[in-house]
């Protein structure tokens, strides 16, 4: 009952905070200037903001080794220089390994010149009779004829002199051109550096600052939301490590065993590239073709290269990521590679590295602060419609396929009466409410009510699933002497006569067929009778003990009180329910229980499946204050 309560909040939340049930827009002008604006001062103030960016990232990222030497005792400042100092010692180690590694195949290269240029000619005899491949070996022959000739002077006694250009540069200039280069990145490493010193040393005080700037007085519900984005970044970039971690070994062991040179460090280039978003796997590819296409005499090294980066990135995307990323990050697939898009274009190839963990900080902002809604509506995975209210929309734009594949998917997990009770039926009453309020058409309603009619039929074979699983039940219960007995206590409806019919629409009668169908699977033997159906002659031969009437909210009470007193006139000891459905947004049904005189009220009201099969089970037994023509029931 209680997940019941929580859905109905969410789903009566859904509605109310939606554009369509407030009438106001999420994305107003103003909300798009701020953006805009706020995009365009990250453009061009990006060489101030892409360090910071940086810094506060990866002091995020160094927090919990701060506080783990904190709790073993250590100061403040001592701790986060142990940190920041165990941090750039890695980084110093990879560089240096990067930088050997490279003058390693840099010393190696004239060695493998002989068998590239053998490739080369092989690829160019291949292609003589392939016009684009001779095209292309002209225009390499033009540019080299070219070349030559820019490089040497006139002839003279018809040899060509080789002409050297001296260009004599000022110290200003060579300052521009080499010196600042130079140290542009050890200066946005050096501001990073002391981002990340100052934050972890102010961690205290930024955390303050943040709760004050987001929740003002509200400290659980910021406290809260600092955690969760905490949390579901420190899980992305952890699994995002040992993802790599598992890539880069294997690659670095293949190509050390097929023969390729340097593994050691194209495996180290892999695991790091691997933090580059779709690209950074193709980077690290190429590097070890490269240097297989360089060594090896044939193509044989180039294709167990090949081979081996794509079984371990098979392997890897199928099953290894999936494992790791168990625990979401919050954002949808989609919303991953427009965000990379965009914080690529915005910052460049560091907006690329960094784009998953701020689109993961500002959708769970967006879920804490009600003025940033808009990114978790754009960029998270979790759905924003309830099951029935995305299942009316798509029976809206005519997609009725999807009802029979969100039913069969659906109760192939759960009880046919449940998704029943919690997606169909409330579907159905979305759309009597809306065509009762003239906003849908008589044609979409009857395609909707056939639509629910050809899922009934298509779901048959689920009742005879459900009740072959309970008879089987039955049969192996410990200790079972009565197999009926026993049903009966799994299969609540057996030995119940049932009749179930709706009150005016297409809608109710397609969903009374539902309601039907739910009460056979319980074991009960069940007539569904069709709108306006002349009783007793509808019945055959059947006799039930009780009636249930369907409503979803929109036939008025006293047609229903009507409907009940000529049940009861034509139908005498037979007792009579109302089951009713509520909208999602929570709101009742209208008058589920009619007033009026004793015979227009009925036995027992139903809102719900489970509250149905209470009273259409259960004994029922007459309830003080009522007289004979109301009931309670009784388990």
């Amino acid at each position: 009952m209680m997940q019941d309560t929580d859905e109905a909040a969410v789903l009566r939340r859904d509605r109310t905070n939606s554009p369509v049930e407030t009438g106001h827009s999420i994305v107003t002008l103003t909300t798009l200037a701020t953006i805009v604006v706020v995009c365009a001062i990250l453009y061009v103030a990006k060489d101030l903001f892409l360090p910071l960016a940086l810094g506060m990232l990866i002091a995020f990222v160094l927090n919990p080794v701060v506080n783990a030497l904190r709790r073993r005792g250590l100061r403040d400042m001592p701790a986060v220089i142990l940190t920041v100092m165990f941090a750039g010692a890695l980084v110093a180690s990879f560089v240096l390994i990067l930088a050997y590694q490279v003058s390693q195949i840099g010393m190696n290269l004239p060695q493998y010149q002989g068998n590239v240029l053998a490739k080369v000619d092989t690829l160019l005899e291949a292609g003589t009779d392939n016009k684009i491949v001779a095209h292309l070996q002209g225009m390499v022959e033009n540019i080299s004829k070219r070349l030559e000739a820019d490089s040497v002077g006139p002839a003279v006694d018809g040899q060509a002199m080789k002409v050297e250009v001296v260009e004599h540069t000022g110290l200003g200039q060579w300052l521009n051109d080499v010196i600042l280069p130079a140290l542009a990145p050890v200066g946005i490493f050096g501001l990073v550096f002391v981002v990340v010193v100052f934050a972890l040393l102010e961690r205290a005080a930024l955390r303050d600052r943040l709760v004050q700037l987001i929740g003002g007085t509200n400290i659980l519900a910021t406290s809260r939301l600092l955690a969760e984005a905490g949390t579901r970044v420190s899980t992305y970039l952890l699994a995002q490590l040992v993802v790599n971690v598992i890539y880069a070994v294997p690659i670095w062991l293949g190509l050390w065993l097929i023969g390729v040179p340097n593994a050691l460090f194209f495996g180290v280039v892999t695991l790091v590239m691997r933090f580059v978003p779709y690209i950074g796997s193709a980077i690290s590819a190429t590097l070890p073709l490269l240097m297989a296409f360089a060594v090896s005499p044939d193509w044989s090294l180039v294709l167990w290269t090949a081979a081996l980066f794509l079984v371990v990135e098979f392997t890897t995307s199928n099953i290894i990521e999936p494992w790791f990323y168990g625990q979401r990050t919050g954002v949808s697939p989609l919303a991953v590679i427009v965000s990379a898009m965009f914080w690529t274009w915005l910052w460049g190839p560091m907006g690329l590295i960094i784009a998953t963990p701020l689109t993961v900080c500002l959708v769970v902002i967006g879920h804490h602060v009600p003025s940033l809604r808009l990114f978790p509506i754009m960029f998270g995975d979790q759905p924003l419609l309830a099951d029935s209210s995305r299942l009316y929309d798509r029976l809206l734009v005519g997609r009725s396929f999807e009802f029979t594949e969100t039913a069969a998917a659906t109760t192939a997990k759960r009880y046919l009466a449940e998704y029943y009770d919690k997606t169909a039926i409330p579907a159905l009453a979305l759309a009597d409410a809306d065509h009762e309020a003239g906003l849908l058409s008589d044609y979409q309603s009857h395609r909707i009510a056939n639509a629910a009619w050809t899922l009934t039929e298509e779901l048959e074979t689920v009742v005879d699933e459900e009740l072959s699983l309970g008879a089987d039940t039955a049969e192996t219960a410990e200790g079972a002497q009565d197999t009926s007995l026993v049903a009966n206590g799994i299969l609540d409806g057996v030995g119940r006569k049932i009749a179930v019919m709706g009150t005016q629409t297409q809608l109710e009668d397609a969903a009374a067929q539902m309601v039907s169908q739910a009460l056979r699977a319980e074991g009960a033997e069940v007539v569904t009778l069709p709108l306006r159906a002349a009783l007793p002659r509808a019945l055959g031969g059947f006799k039930p003990e009780t009636l249930v009437i369907v409503t979803l909210g929109s036939t008025q009470a006293s047609a229903v009180a009507l409907q009940i007193r000529q049940i009861r006139r034509r139908l005498p000891g037979v007792k009579i329910g109302v089951a009713h459905w509520s909208t999602p947004d929570g709101e009742p049904a209208n008058a589920p229980v009619p007033e009026g005189p004793r015979t227009g009220r009925p036995d027992y009201a139903a809102e719900g499946m489970e509250d149905l099969f209470a009273q259409a089970f259960g004994k029922l037994v007459p309830a003080s204050g009522q007289g004979d023509g109301s009931a309670v029931a009784s388990r």
